[in-house]
C-alpha cells in the first residue's frame, strides 16, 4: 500500500539526487568587460573563458541598454551578465559582435548628431 510517504525520511521530503539545471555559480574570475569609446563607436571586449558561442546572448532594451548574458554548464563554467547603458549617441540597430572562443567583442556605432549653432 502506497501512503504516500515513499520519498520521505522520518516525514521530510528528501531532494532528488540531481544537479540544478541552470547553474547559480558566478561567472569565472577572470571573466572581465571593458569599454573603448572613439569617435565613431564604442568597443566593449569582454572576456568569457570556458563559454561556448551559442550560449551567449546579446539583447538591447529601451534603445539605450545592451544586455549580455552567458552560460556554461562545464566544470568551473556560471553565469555572467551585465547590462551596459549608453549615451543617446549609440546606435543599438546597428549592434556587431564576434566571438573567438575566449574575447566577445561587440561594437556599437556611434550616432553623429548635428551641431546647431545660433548666432551671427
Amino acid at each position: 500500500m502506497d501512503d504516500g510517504k515513499s520519498d520521505t525520511k522520518e516525514g521530510k521530503r528528501q531532494s532528488a539526487p540531481h544537479e540544478p539545471f541552470l547553474s547559480h555559480a558566478p561567472a569565472p574570475a577572470s571573466s572581465f568587460i571593458a569599454v573603448e569609446t572613439t569617435d565613431a563607436e564604442y568597443r566593449l571586449i569582454v572576456k568569457l573563458p570556458g563559454y561556448r558561442r551559442d550560449c551567449i546572448m546579446l539583447s538591447t532594451r529601451r534603445r539605450r541598454i545592451l544586455h549580455i548574458a552567458a552560460d556554461s554548464w562545464e566544470a568551473g563554467g556560471g553565469h555572467f551578465e551585465r547590462r551596459i547603458s549608453f549615451g543617446y549617441d549609440a546606435d543599438l540597430t546597428r549592434v556587431r559582435a564576434e566571438f573567438d572562443g575566449d574575447h566577445l567583442r561587440v561594437l556599437v556605432p556611434r550616432k553623429v548628431i548635428p551641431v546647431t549653432w545660433v548666432g551671427n
